[in-house]
């Protein structure tokens, strides 16, 4: 979709590329991300894919002028956006490169299988493929199965039943090939009825993950983002709004399965999105980065249940990191996800916060025809949001803190309940003066993550609109 492989991560012909295709950079970047799992080929296009497509000489790989996206937007009228958003398909990226990819970055592989307009045997003999071949770049160790099974405008929309007598075909052809494999299967919020619901009753016990997907607003493509303090509050409220989503599909497993059911949640697509312009570049601002960092706070409450969460997309169209030509620039959503993935420790330790609280719309102003289903408002959402993390032996914690007041600083007080108190502390922020600042190729360094000294715990001052992890030992 749009630029994500071919004009950022791939570039075989362009003297920024190494001997392999890959652009040196954007590979550089990525590697700082330790992303320890990458989903591919991901989304609506998937359940079109057939890999065979994307293996062999490059040279004698099928090209095709249109894609799923393609003629979705011509479907909508977006002709100009059409063929940015869904180039002509050369097949040169395939199944080879990202297994090569995912073996540089030090990632799991996630195939996502065409269920639209595949078979069981195809995606079975697409694990053998990347399973049972010596020279294999990486082992494949989680499928998904279709995406998006729910809607009307995925490739083989059907109810959940029926995706759940499909799925257990498809996991018998997987686990053929490789019975250890972990097969995760496309879920749904409430919004869609009894889907997940069906889903489980039929194929549950052949099920380890059910996917889940939540982009904010809920309707993407509703209008471009504004920088103005309705669209702001709307947007660090997002977190709220998305978790919504997991909390449906958390609460369908624990009915139907019981709540001491090994199935997990895989969040595989999050993200903030508000025009279909935003799929050919996307700039996060600071106001984005607290979205972002709220996303992870409330990931970190839902472990062991939410095992699996992945931001869409990567490169470019919606990605953390952006490229034009030569140039690169790391967004506020990447320097957050970086921050996240640098501090965040193994265990998720309960924490309380007691102070201020706001509501929020969920969208402000979106158009008539979609508010019957977007949802009720967010209500008693904290100004200052927080999760923590610790060490196997809880004598480290990392304690995130996003003060999502729009021109106040706050004072915090730590209180401490069964954790040792902590003898050091240090701190890494990211703020700005506005909270619409944000990163570009000609300032590329305007937001950054500082590390500041921490004079007392007892009170310590965090500025507006700003997110900040303290460590502490």
């Amino acid at each position: 979709m749009g630029r994500c492989i071919y004009g950022g991560i791939y570039e075989p012909d362009s003297a920024l590329a190494d001997e392999r295709g890959f652009r040196r950079d954007v590979l550089e970047t990525m590697r700082a991300l330790r992303t320890p799992i990458l989903r591919y080929p991901g989304g609506c296009f998937s359940d079109e894919y057939h890999w065979r497509d994307g293996v062999g000489p490059r040279e004698g790989r099928p090209h095709y002028e249109e894609q799923f996206w393609t003629r979705l937007l011509n479907g909508v009228n977006r002709q100009d956006l059409a063929a940015i958003v869904g180039p002509p398909e050369s097949n040169a990226f395939g199944t080879d490169e990202f297994l090569t990819l995912c073996a540089e970055l030090g990632s799991q592989p996630y195939l996502n299988v065409n269920h639209g307009t595949g078979t069981p045997e195809e995606a079975a003999e697409w694990l053998a493929y990347c399973n049972r071949r010596p020279e294999s770049p990486a082992q494949v160790k989680v499928v998904g199965v279709g995406n998006e099974v729910f809607g009307f405008w995925e490739t083989g929309h059907c109810g959940g039943e029926e995706y759940g007598r499909h799925f257990l075909e498809f996991a018998e052809a997987l686990r053929g090939v490789d019975p250890d494999v972990k097969l995760l299967a496309t879920g749904a919020p409430r919004a869609y009825g009894s889907f997940t619901s069906d889903l489980l009753r039929t194929a549950g016990k052949a099920i380890d993950y059910v996917s889940v997907h939540a982009f904010h607003p809920p309707f993407p493509g509703i209008r471009p983002l504004r920088d103005d303090e309705a669209d702001y509050w709307s947007v660090v409220a997002g977190p709220e709004a998305m978790i919504r989503n997991v909390d449906d599909v958390i609460a369908d497993i624990e009915r139907e399965l019981g709540p001491d059911s090994p199935v997990r949640v895989a969040f595989d697509e999050w993200n903030l999105w508000n025009s279909w312009e935003d799929c050919v570049a996307t700039n996060y601002d600071l106001r984005a980065g607290l979205m972002f960092a709220g996303t992870f706070n409330r990931i970190h409450e839902r472990v062991p249940r939410l095992e699996i969460a992945m931001i869409a997309q990567l490169v470019n169209m919606l990605g953390l990191i952006q490229t034009e030509g030569d140039r690169l620039f790391e967004s506020a959503g990447y320097l957050v996800s970086r921050l996240y993935a640098e501090e965040t420790l193994p265990l998720s330790v309960k924490c309380q916060v007691e102070g201020e609280t706001f509501d929020a719309p969920l969208w402000a102003d979106i158009p008539e025809r979609l508010q019957p289903t977007m949802g009720d408002d967010l209500t008693g959402l904290p100004y200052v949001d927080v999760s923590v993390t610790a060490s196997d032996d809880r004598k480290r914690l990392a304690v995130f803190v996003v003060n999502r007041h729009l021109d106040q600083p706050v004072t915090i007080n730590l209180a401490f309940d069964g954790l040792q108190p902590p003898a050091s502390a240090r701190l890494r922020q990211m703020a700005a003066d506005s909270p619409f600042a944000r990163n570009d190729f000609d300032n590329p360094q305007r937001l950054r993550i500082v590390d500041l000294d921490v004079p007392s715990l007892d009170r310590l001052e965090l500025p507006p609109h700003s997110v900040s992890a303290l460590l502490l030992s």
